[in-house]
């Protein structure tokens, strides 16, 4: 199936969706497994364990579909309506962030800790939203929305998916190179 034609597809409506898009889009590179229950949601490892002969990283999927109709990127600082529920922009123990904009035939690949590092100044740049009751089953995420064309600043890549030739493997060349997980 031509990955493009998927992109425009309606049925990014869900994450799910996204999840198997982008298992699909970068299979021919890597071999990909899920994480386990544990990696994910006690460590926070991510979503995913990319591998490519001894070298393996965690990589962790967000969908981005209401990007494309706000313009804005959203950092989850609060992951249900409970201050002490941290968001996964200061959780996320995974490698890499791939924030799929698949909608506009994007995806932005953060490092978590560079997150980490800037998440106090956007705080005070930008506004700190929650999200609809309709589009978590009945409870609120918070985070702040950052436009698209400022977050593209603070991704270590942007993988433009009518330029399918971008390898993530320049993004990832130091992990693969220092084998060091």
């Amino acid at each position: 199936m031509d990955d493009n034609l998927f992109v425009k597809s309606p049925q990014f409506k869900s994450g799910m969706n996204v999840e198997s898009f982008l298992d699909r889009h970068f299979s021919h590179e890597f071999d990909i497994e899920p994480t386990t229950e544990y990696q994910e949601r006690n460590l926070c490892l991510g979503d995913r364990i990319y591998k490519k002969g001894d070298v393996c990283f965690f990589v962790e999927y967000k969908s981005g579909i209401q990007t494309h109709y706000t313009g804005n990127v959203f950092l989850e600082t609060i992951s249900v309506d409970n201050p002490c529920k941290p968001g996964w922009v200061y959780t996320c123990q995974a490698d890499f962030i791939l924030y799929a904009v698949l909608l506009d035939d994007l995806i932005l690949v953060f490092k978590p800790e560079v997150l980490r590092q800037r998440i106090a100044n956007l705080k005070g740049r930008f506004p700190e939203k929650s999200t609809s009751k309709g589009q978590n089953r009945g409870y609120n995420t918070h985070g702040v929305i950052i436009p698209l064309d400022y977050a593209k600043e603070l991704a270590v890549k942007i993988i433009s998916l009518f330029h399918t030739q971008e390898s993530i493997r320049e993004v990832l060349s130091d992990r693969m190179e220092n084998n060091d997980r």
